[in-house]
């Protein structure tokens, strides 16, 4: 177990951030709201946004484990989701300041990696976690042609309607 208090205060940072996130992706499903503010018209695969919920939801508490194994485990995940959630933005033509806005959390994890181990194994783990990120959203992001669009919901159309009257 580690005592930084720079350490656990990146940590906890960190997952109020996910639960939150993890609220949004589980609930995506019902409301859009995550297609709707990145206007991706579909560029996700429907079943990604509510796992990506589940899996933040799974890391908000398992970043406070005892085990030092865990917590690392923990901030190569969140590297490598983070980096992924940069790509996703630079993908779909999104403006490079909301591109690099999910690296704040990349950033995080690498300090909290480097304080539990060293900075060149941050370094390394944080390299290997964006070639991942990368794999991954050449093969999950699929932009459509033309602009962005405004999004939507898993809900059909006709849900949609029934659920507006």
């Amino acid at each position: 177990m580690n005592s930084n208090p720079i350490d656990f205060a990146l940590r906890m940072c960190e997952s109020i951030a996910f639960s939150l996130h993890a609220i949004l992706g589980i609930t995506e499903p019902w409301t859009g709201c995550v297609r709707t503010a990145f206007r991706d018209n579909g560029a996700m695969p429907r079943w990604f946004w509510p796992v990506a919920g589940v899996l933040l939801g799974v890391v908000a508490v398992v970043n406070f484990s005892k085990s030092n194994v865990v917590v690392l485990a923990t901030q190569a995940y969140i590297a490598a989701f983070h980096f992924g959630a940069y790509f996703y933005h630079l993908r779909l033509g999104h403006h490079p300041a909301a591109a690099c806005a999910p690296l704040v959390f990349v950033v995080f994890a690498m300090v909290i990696t480097s304080i539990r181990t060293n900075v060149e194994i941050a370094i390394i783990g944080a390299a290997i976690c964006a070639c991942c990120a990368y794999l991954l959203s050449r093969i999950l992001v699929t932009p459509q042609s033309g602009s962005v669009a405004e999004g939507g919901s898993l809900l059909s159309e006709n849900d949609r309607s029934a659920i507006g009257r």
